[in-house]
């Protein structure tokens, strides 16, 4: 047998693994005939096949392109919702809506990245590796036509991609809102409240204890509005009253106050009572500063952003999104 032919058998092999969209290089591993050869070989064959057969083969390569690009767009819609949810940190809304899309596109949004699990106590957490070197911007125009054609499938179907320019708007409002209310005339206006209210304090140089009991470096009044600003935040994302949210815990056995928002820890004090007075003073700071027409402006946004988030995951949940890609068309459909 001349070098570069295969027996009929390994023939055989090579077509059906070539059909279901195999690399060459996944046929070599897997055939242990060389790619170049595999390749040869199954040119050959293809050009000597009838006009119906290479239909059909290219039949059953479009539906499967179809298939992968039907998986596509439903895991790039359950991404893109995803990433439109409200985020913990009121650091990241500072972001307007433009910045936002344009670090969005850069994401792995649609998961092709290798999992990686790290154990933590009895339980795994699955993190995603970065993918393999490609150039980015070819990621990113991939998620970008990616995103037209699912707009494209689904405009004509009920989905009214009007609610996304609504979160657009919405996050943008929040991105002038946002570093006022963190920095500059606001951060002062938050450590100027927090300041009256510690000189409000009848016992007699509270303002100085607070400032030479905290355990942790750096200037405790600070870190108290920061502790304001947090809760302002976190009341606003889960629309709950700010001052529910700021709280003193003791660790077993006593001894120290730790001042939380949630679970995160900002002043720590030896002193129990203190850290209780501590709290107290951050509850009515931030009562204050949420009647305020900022804070209730930023309110109001998070909202409409919830809200456009909402209907879009309602309309683009899987289980609806499949059936209108199904019946529909976009120019980069494979069939």
């Amino acid at each position: 047998m001349k070098r570069g032919e295969l027996a009929p058998e390994e023939l055989d092999k090579v077509i059906k693994l070539k059909k279901i969209g195999t690399s060459w290089l996944r046929i070599e591993h897997e055939t242990g005939i060389s790619r170049r050869t595999a390749k040869r070989a199954y040119e050959k064959w293809e050009h000597s096949q009838s006009p119906e057969v290479l239909r059909e083969a290219r039949k059953d390569v479009a539906a499967k392109a179809f298939l992968d690009h039907l998986k596509s767009l439903t895991t790039l819609a359950v991404s893109l919702v995803t990433s439109l949810s409200v985020p913990p940190s009121i650091a990241d809304m500072e972001k307007n809506a433009e910045q936002f899309f344009s670090e969005l596109w850069e994401q792995d949004l649609l998961q092709r990245g290798p999992l990686s699990s790290l154990d933590i106590g009895t339980g795994e957490v699955y993190t995603r590796l970065p993918r393999p070197l490609v150039d980015q911007r070819f990621s990113i125009l991939e998620n970008e036509l990616l995103f037209k054609c699912l707009q494209d499938h689904t405009r004509g179907e009920g989905v009214r991609w009007e609610v996304l320019e609504e979160w657009k708007k919405a996050r943008d409002n929040c991105a002038k809102i946002v570093p006022k209310l963190r920095k500059g005339t606001s951060m002062k206006e938050t450590s100027v409240v927090v300041d009256n209210f510690l000189n409000q304090e009848r016992e007699a140089n509270f303002l100085q204890r607070v400032k030479e009991e905290s355990v942790e470096s750096g200037n405790a009044v600070e870190q108290m509005a920061k502790a304001v600003l947090s809760a302002i935040w976190q009341g606003i994302r889960e629309d709950t009253p700010a001052e529910n949210l700021v709280r003193m815990v003791s660790p077993r056995g006593g001894g120290q106050g730790i001042v939380k928002v949630k679970d995160e820890t900002f002043l720590i004090f030896n002193d129990t009572g203190l850290a209780e007075k501590v709290v107290h003073t951050c509850k009515l700071a931030a009562n204050n500063l949420c009647k305020g027409e900022m804070v209730q402006q930023l309110h109001s946004e998070v909202r409409k952003m919830e809200k456009a988030t909402e209907e879009l995951r309602q309309m683009l949940n899987p289980v609806r999104l499949t059936p209108m890609i199904l019946r529909t068309r976009c120019d980069l459909c494979p069939a």
